[in-house]
């Protein structure tokens, strides 16, 4: 072979190798960006499971719902009897909303920490039991917690009255029922 064709064949080997290693800095390069997005589509994944697991999951039950002093043929003082739904995290009740709706008003109460209040604003609760996990003001599981309040009007028979429990995260409880034909006991069961 000539020395001409040697040259040639070196230029050409140079410009493979520098073709081949722009090839596998482009590829590293993309490689990188790709791992980036894909950690950070994980880390968003992970947090939207774990925020719609607590909205999904977490939730209060109603056992009861009464009222007293129905001797006078209305209602106004009210008791709802709940707990935490099984597998939910602890609900703060400072951050729960209840409405209040009939046919003649409607009522946004909001938590009192005072265990005997019970005013048209606002609700108070009482832990008829504390679960093992007890965290004052919070309700968690095990806990079985009676919130009263007053309604702004007294309800009277056959009247429907819908309420709703409204947790800053987790499921919003409607409870909806018609008071008894005749109201005439101090203690009247409403719901279920």
């Amino acid at each position: 072979m000539k020395t001409s064709e040697l040259k040639n064949k070196g230029e050409t080997g140079i410009g493979t190798l520098i073709i081949f290693i722009a090839i596998v800095l482009v590829a590293a390069i993309a490689a990188s960006v790709l791992l980036g997005t894909a950690g950070s589509l994980q880390q968003k994944a992970l947090t939207t499971g774990k925020q719609t697991q607590q909205e999904v999951a977490s939730g209060i039950q109603v056992i009861s719902v009464s009222a007293t002093n129905g001797q006078t043929g209305s209602i106004q003082y009210f008791e709802v009897l709940c707990k935490l739904s099984a597998g939910s995290d602890p609900l703060a009740l400072n951050d729960t909303m209840f409405n209040f709706d009939t046919k003649n008003s409607t009522q946004q109460l909001t938590y009192i920490n005072l265990s005997t209040s019970a005013s048209t604003t606002q609700f108070g609760a009482v832990w008829v039991k504390t679960g093992p996990d007890y965290i004052n003001n919070y309700l968690t599981v095990g806990d079985i917690v009676r919130l009263n309040f007053t309604s702004s009007t007294p309800i009277s028979q056959s009247q429907t009255v819908k309420m709703k429990l409204i947790p800053k995260r987790g499921v919003i409880v409607p409870i909806e029922f018609v008071t008894p034909d005749v109201i005439s006991t101090m203690r009247v069961g409403l719901y279920p």
